[in-house]
């Protein structure tokens, strides 16, 4: 008989620390300094004696600034991922809410980060009275918005099309709801939404320029809050080349610490979780997790929640109570007839009353009309919202808003209905920068909408805008997803390209197009060519990642036994990516269709309305006319706006990605 016995080196005291803690004790040390000092900046004093915030365009302040936004960043990434969970679990497994949570998801992913920013501004900095963290909440609320919505619909999307087998699989273990989320469909879906999460970060860098630059309304200045994002826009500002480039180094250095430091041994560790039959040739690896995994402090860290897991788990054990059947019952109860009925009744009635708010809101008392007649729309005479027109009109009697704005109905009532108009009134009226009517008397004769409300003609307007950018931004997603499936499966089918090739694409992806814009500006003012036609592609600039990142992480995920399987069966060319490759990436690009061009939307918001300097060039569209309404306070005409958008995107998903989805979900699914 042969028998074993333990090595030495097994029966040695093993010290509590080994020379891997060399690097990791000192590594956590720095990492809690900086977070101190990051929040330290973020909570000090802010009230309405405040002097106004700025920042300085001198580099030797863009490591602190960057340490603020990398904050921002990692709490905005943080919410997601929680809403994530939640949202995502709730959708795709309590059915009656899934037709409800889904388009809910639609109509606010295609929202504009400026109508999240107007609207949270002001709860934000009253919530926080007298602190900074308000502004700073408000930031990052805005920096999620701008994340969250493909991580959920990624982790939706992969709870939908779990594979049968697995389905059954835990179903024979007796899993609880608890332990099939944790066991299985987490796991199955962390390959995709990691890379997601690796695009909500990227990307949030290209609206980190809106986010940071907030207006706040009683302040004639935008507040600029230290971080990278209003570093580049008050260099925009300023037209200041020197500055434009500190921060393209800036950043550059930013995506390459954050690539190697957490998203390279984020995708190595999710390598455990891809669905393979058989192993895979090369793998993902990462430097800084071969260092946390051998060393004892981090290990001894990652045992402390141990005991509390556990004993989630044997809380939601379900023990000898029975599971639900898999398959449905042919024929429901009318029990269950009589619960879909209450829901889709509460469900219209609770419709029908948010409608109406909305509209209230929007267009006053009598919903746009007064004695039977429509109320004509009551313009902003201050077309630029200056603070020297407004007190030049404050010093003739006519207040203006807090946000600067005078109505013509406040010139009709101070000018008699256009009858009784002063010499200097008349001297203002002709300013270039004043929407005065030609003709007054006419003008006041007719019946205005209220003071700051919208008219039904303005209506027909904005629907035009959104039309003008539907368009642009069909157009622009369509080219992308031509340009980068293919080079997204040549990547994710080769890991030791997607190795160099992902610090690359984040950089791509990161890089704020906001810096760009400037080249724009200049070539298109000096060539003299059409702003409507030639903004179109800078909507697409920080987007078109999503597409790329889905497809990347499709095709890294192809189980490596269907590759075997179409290479033992000689398909190559046309005939591999119509039996292969497309099928397996098809719920990848769909979902990357619809975060790409929810991205576009929010991208309209700063591509239709473009400036150097004192060079402005703007397109015809709906992101313009959103960006011309943000003025620190939300307002009937952002929300029109928003809502107008959010309807356009419900109706264009609902036409063309709903089918799209479903077809994903039901015949390209790794069973």
């Amino acid at each position: 008989m042969r028998r074993l016995f333990p090595s030495p080196d097994s029966l040695r005291p093993r010290a509590p620390f080994s020379r891997w803690d060399l690097v990791v004790i000192p590594g956590i040390l720095v990492l809690l300094s900086l977070l101190t000092v990051a929040l330290e900046g973020a909570t000090q004093p802010f009230g309405p004696r405040s002097p106004d915030l700025t920042v300085s365009l001198e580099p030797v302040y863009l490591p602190y600034y960057s340490l603020r936004s990398l904050l921002r960043m990692l709490l905005a990434i943080l919410l997601s991922l929680s809403f994530t969970f939640v949202y995502g679990s709730i959708a795709a497994k309590v059915p009656r809410s899934e037709r409800v949570l889904i388009a809910l998801l639609d109509f606010l992913q295609s929202l504009p980060i400026l109508g999240f920013l107007t609207a949270s501004t002001a709860i934000f900095v009253g919530l926080f009275r007298g602190s900074l963290f308000g502004l700073e909440a408000a930031s990052i609320f805005a920096i999620f918005t701008s994340q969250v919505w493909n991580m959920t619909f990624s982790f939706y999307s992969a709870l939908k099309t779990v594979p049968k087998e697995l389905v059954e699989a835990a179903a024979m273990l007796r899993l609880s709801p608890w332990q099939r989320l944790w066991k299985l469909e987490v796991p199955y879906a962390m390959p995709g939404l990691v890379w997601n999460a690796m695009m909500s970060v990227s990307g949030g860098w290209f609206f980190v320029v809106a986010s940071e630059v907030i207006s706040v309304a009683g302040r004639e200045r935008e507040q600029y809050l230290p971080g990278v994002g209003s570093y580049i826009a008050l260099a925009i500002q300023q037209a200041d080349v020197r500055a434009m480039i500190w921060a393209g180094i800036s950043l550059f250095l930013l995506v390459l610490l954050y690539d190697q430091l957490f998203f390279r041994p984020v995708v190595a560790w999710a390598e455990k979780f891809r669905l393979e039959q058989s192993g895979a040739a090369n793998t993902a690896r990462s430097w800084v997790l071969t260092l946390l995994q051998r060393a004892r402090l981090t290990q001894r860290i990652a045992r402390l929640p141990a005991a509390l897991w556990e004993w989630l788990w044997l809380c939601s054990a379900r023990f000898s109570r029975v599971g639900s059947a898999l398959e449905g019952r042919l024929t429901r109860r009318r029990r269950e007839r009589l619960a879909d009925l209450g829901f889709n009744l509460g469900l219209a009635v609770a419709s029908l009353s948010l409608l109406g708010v909305l509209l209230s809101y929007l267009f006053g008392p009598g919903l746009g009309f007064q004695g039977g007649r429509m109320l004509q729309p009551n313009p902003n005479l201050n077309r630029n919202f200056s603070p020297e027109l407004a007190r030049r009109f404050a010093s003739l009697g006519i207040a203006p808003g807090a946000d600067r704005t005078v109505w013509l109905s406040q010139l009709c009532a101070a000018s008699q209905g256009g009858q009784v108009v002063r010499e200097e009134m008349r001297t203002l009226l002709h300013e270039p920068e004043v929407g005065a009517p030609a003709n007054l008397v006419e003008a006041c004769s007719r019946p205005l909408a209220p003071t700051g409300k919208v008219a039904w003609p303005e209506v027909w307007e904005v629907l035009k805008y959104g039309l003008c950018t539907m368009l642009r931004v069909s157009a622009m997603v369509l080219l992308a997803a031509c340009l980068w499936t293919p080079i997204g499966v040549y990547v994710g089918l080769r890991p030791t390209v997607a190795q160099w090739a992902q610090p690359l694409a984040q950089f791509g992806a990161a890089f704020p197009a906001n810096l760009l814009f400037p080249l724009f500006v200049v070539a298109l003012a000096n060539l003299r060519l059409n702003p409507e036609f030639w903004l179109s592609p800078l909507m697409v600039l920080g987007t078109q990642w999503y597409l790329l990142f889905n497809v990347v992480a499709a095709a890294m995920t192809l189980p490596n036994d269907l590759k075997e399987a179409a290479r033992m069966h000689g398909l190559s060319g046309w005939a591999w990516w119509r039996r292969l490759v497309l099928p397996a990436t098809f719920p990848a690009l769909v979902t990357g269709g619809i975060t790409a061009a929810g991205g576009s939307w929010n991208a309209s918001i700063v591509a239709e309305r473009v400036s150097w300097g004192s060079t402005t060039l703007v397109a015809t569209g709906l992101g313009a006319y959103i960006a011309h309404w943000s003025t620190g306070a939300f307002n009937p005409h952002v929300g029109l706006g928003m809502l107008v958008m959010g309807l356009l995107v419900l109706a264009y998903n609902r036409l063309l990605w709903q089918p799209l989805y479903r077809l994903a979900e039901e015949r390209y699914r790794l069973d």
